[in-house]
């Protein structure tokens, strides 16, 4: 296809591809506790993420994750409340998010889906973290009750 192009329309292509909004993005992967934490300790998640990674991103989204939070959402109490939360920051920002059919346990797909795509892995889950490290996989959770940070 770029054999037959001038070579400003070859430049303009390539220049394209480069600010497509897809590409060139950061992949982040979240688990499900990830997404209580706004809720949790009152933490904006996305303003965190654009300042401690530093790039343009954006997330993929297990069904799994989905499921728990509907699941958690039916319950009373702060879980409910949180995983309520949770999901109306879902909806509202539909645009950022992927989702991704999966089978299993949210933790296995969030380990492989970082392992394959070497996506950055948000997650506050002590043994998922610990195993993501030993892959040398980017790893985001909360470092203080009100900052994210690399872990």
């Amino acid at each position: 296809m770029l054999k037959h192009m001038s070579e400003n329309m070859r430049y303009v292509f390539i220049l394209s591809l480069a600010y497509h909004p897809m590409i060139n993005m950061r992949e982040v992967v979240m688990d499900t506790n990830f997404f209580l934490l706004p809720f949790q300790f009152k933490i904006d998640i996305f303003t965190e993420l654009d300042y401690v990674l530093g790039e343009p991103f954006h997330v993929v989204v297990s069904s799994k994750v989905l499921s728990e939070l509907r699941g958690l959402a039916r319950r009373t109490g702060k879980s409910g409340a949180a995983a309520r939360f949770a999901l109306k920051i879902l909806a509202a920002g539909r645009q950022r998010f992927e989702t991704v059919d999966s089978a299993g346990p949210v933790d296995d797909w969030v380990f492989e889906y970082a392992k394959e795509h070497r996506a950055v892995a948000c997650t506050n889950d002590r043994e998922l973290r610990k195993k993501l490290k030993a892959e040398r996989l980017k790893v985001v959770g909360l470092r203080t009750k009100t900052k994210l940070g690399f872990i």
